[in-house]
């Protein structure tokens, strides 16, 4: 089939397994219709209308898909290898087991698709930016995590892709979402390491967001301070009659966090004060383990 006029109406159409390889649908209306196992290789498909068509087991080889609205779109099993989706609208998309081999992708808006068991092998122009809700926003980038197994493996190839292309920040997100899902699984089974899942991901986002760290460390350190405060736990050692301010303690419980221990204020002689120092001291060298851990996984080629 090799022409069919621009624009044409087929929304709620069954066109399963049709034959219209070639042929030239630029706006035509395909909403809601049934193309499932229709061949559309190499078909103009410009501007076309797909929101929340079957497109199951569908042939989309080498396509022009540029600008179509595939919103809610079923693509299960589809083949869309070596189709152009130039500023493709698939938000919402079902992209289970689909070919996307080759497929250029750029400026495509992939929020909220379904990517388990897809093909993105040499697929190209995908990033974390595709995967937002706004453009601008790259805070609200996702895929489907209605099923958290599934999505961890999904965000898992998608950390595969962005590592393989050398789009380390890319993957860093991918990293921590597949982390978030499974810690979500911890906790629907109620295992133990849900616990420690947890806490990794609050001082460091899994040794992808090492602002965390730094953020854990400054609570730490006032903790600490406080505790210091209401116990009155500290004295300064060249005078016992010294009255410590805030300040002071502040500045004690950080030189304990370091490690650094000048001498000039010192826990006062009781064993659980004692205790309570060498424990803030502890908690300094872990976190800058971890700091150091998130640093060179960050900033590194992995």
């Amino acid at each position: 089939m090799e022409s069919v006029n621009n624009g044409l109406d087929l929304s709620d159409y069954n066109l399963q397994k049709v034959d219209l390889r070639e042929a030239h649908l630029e706006k035509a209306n395909f909403t809601r219709a049934n193309l499932s196992q229709t061949d559309m290789s190499e078909a103009h498909l410009f501007d076309a209308k797909l929101e929340g068509a079957d497109l199951i087991g569908a042939s989309l080889r080498n396509a022009d898909l540029t600008h179509c609205d595939l919103r809610g779109a079923d693509l299960t099993k589809a083949s869309l290898n070596d189709s152009r989706l130039w500023s493709a609208n698939m938000t919402g998309a079902n992209l289970t087991e689909c070919e996307m081999s080759g497929a250029d992708l750029w400026n495509a808006k992939l929020f909220n698709v379904k990517v388990w068991h897809t093909v993105f092998k040499d697929a190209k122009s995908i990033t974390k930016r595709s995967f937002s809700k706004n453009s601008q926003l790259y805070d609200t980038a996702k895929i489907n995590e209605s099923g958290i197994l599934s999505a961890e493996e999904s965000y898992r190839d998608l950390k595969g892709y962005f590592l393989s292309n050398g789009m380390y920040n890319d993957a860093s997100w991918a990293a921590f979402n597949e982390k978030t899902m499974e810690r979500k699984i911890f906790k629907k089974k109620k295992d133990l390491n849900y616990i420690p899942s947890l806490v990794m991901n609050i001082l460091c986002g899994y040794g992808e967001k090492p602002y965390r760290i730094i953020l854990s460390a400054f609570g730490a350190i006032m903790a600490f301070a406080l505790l210091y405060a209401m116990l009155q736990s500290v004295q300064c050692s060249s005078s016992k009659d010294y009255v410590l301010r805030w300040s002071d303690y502040i500045y004690y419980s950080t030189i304990t966090f370091t490690t650094v221990g000048y001498g000039d204020f010192i826990p006062r002689p009781n064993g659980f004060f004692r205790l309570l120092s060498a424990s803030e001291a502890f908690c300094g060298i872990y976190l800058t383990g971890i700091f150091i851990f998130t640093l060179a996984r960050k900033y590194s080629a992995r």
